[in-house]
């Protein structure tokens, strides 16, 4: 690794500029006006230069392809890029899953239908997408979620149910969306791949905490009555949760440290209901109940999961 140094200039009252070394400049085919990328770490920054996107194209053909299969295969080609997919149907069936996939994901649509193939084309302009600006806006839809289900539980608010299974969808489209976002900038040296590895952690871990309160709406529809206590824990998983992803986005140590003390006096709490909720006669409460409760320690383990990435991140 080459070393060079470089002086510091002063522009204006409040900006600083350093030249870039000519052979580094034609090698990449630098011209004025272009577009470099910094890297900013703790003790360093990194200048890396602007790669044009390629145009990938890709041909799905699988004749015995079940729907679940084709469409994590769509998906697949989305995640890594690509800007055309040809899928070749043989049945409704594909037909169908193609459909689905191409619902899931942000800018992908059916351009072209000629019976036996589909053309999907991903419209996507990278550079107008902020990772960190995603993933709020993913944490924000999934927050409300939580919120809306602590009437559900606590009122038997049925009606809000079907918002937060729509919500759920949302969710699916904005974490695929930064996970082929994290694939681009990786694979272009735009973010480190530790952060990378980071976010992908974290943007996962959203995704299945969405999954999670869309299983305990679902399971409220069973139940005969709305249960107080149920809401009050929700509203103390509700703080956890924000916490964790404050703490994320702002790389703050302590507040994690707090979020993982918080998660693991919410398990006691869980235990104690879990027992109290044994004693119950009506089997089907019991079994919709428990279903609430373990997808309520579910999210609060993911909670203390970005928690821990956060502290991970302040070693490195």
């Amino acid at each position: 690794m080459k070393s060079d140094a470089r002086k510091v200039y002063r522009s204006g009252k409040s900006s600083y500029i350093i030249t870039l070394p000519k052979d580094w400049v034609e090698e990449f085919g630098i011209k004025e006006g272009d577009t470099v990328f910094l890297e900013i770490r703790e003790n360093s920054i990194c200048i890396k230069p602007k790669v044009e996107e390629k145009s990938l194209k890709a041909i799905i053909d699988d004749a015995e392809a079940k729907f679940d299969h084709l469409v994590r295969l769509v998906i697949s080609y989305y995640l890594a890029g690509y800007s055309s997919i040809v899928v070749r149907v043989y049945t409704d069936e594909q037909r169908r899953a193609v459909a689905f996939a191409v619902d899931l994901l942000v800018g992908a649509e059916i351009m072209e239908d000629t019976g036996d193939k589909l053309l999907i084309e991903i419209f996507l302009d990278v550079e107008r997408f902020e990772i960190d600006s995603i993933l709020e806006k993913l944490f924000n839809i999934t927050f409300s979620m939580l919120k809306d289900l602590r009437a559900v539980v606590a009122n038997l608010d049925r009606a809000t149910c079907s918002t937060i299974l729509t919500r759920e969808d949302e969710v699916d489209k904005l974490h695929f969306l930064v996970l082929r976002l994290l694939n681009y900038s990786g694979d272009r040296g735009i973010i480190s791949a530790v952060d990378a590895m980071n976010y992908r952690s974290v943007v996962r871990t959203l995704e299945r905490i969405s999954d999670h309160i869309s299983q305990m709406s679902e399971a409220t529809l069973n139940l005969e009555r709305g249960y107080g206590e149920l809401g009050e824990m929700i509203e103390a998983l509700e703080g956890m949760f924000r916490r964790a992803m404050v703490c994320f986005f702002k790389s703050d140590r302590k507040i994690a440290e707090e979020v993982l003390e918080d998660v693991e006096e919410f398990a006691n709490r869980i235990l104690k209901y879990y027992e109290k909720i044994a004693e119950m006669g009506d089997v089907v409460q019991l079994m919709n109940l428990k279903t609430i409760l373990d997808s309520i320690s579910r999210v609060a383990g993911y909670s203390a999961d970005i928690a821990e990435v956060v502290i991970n991140r302040s070693v490195y």
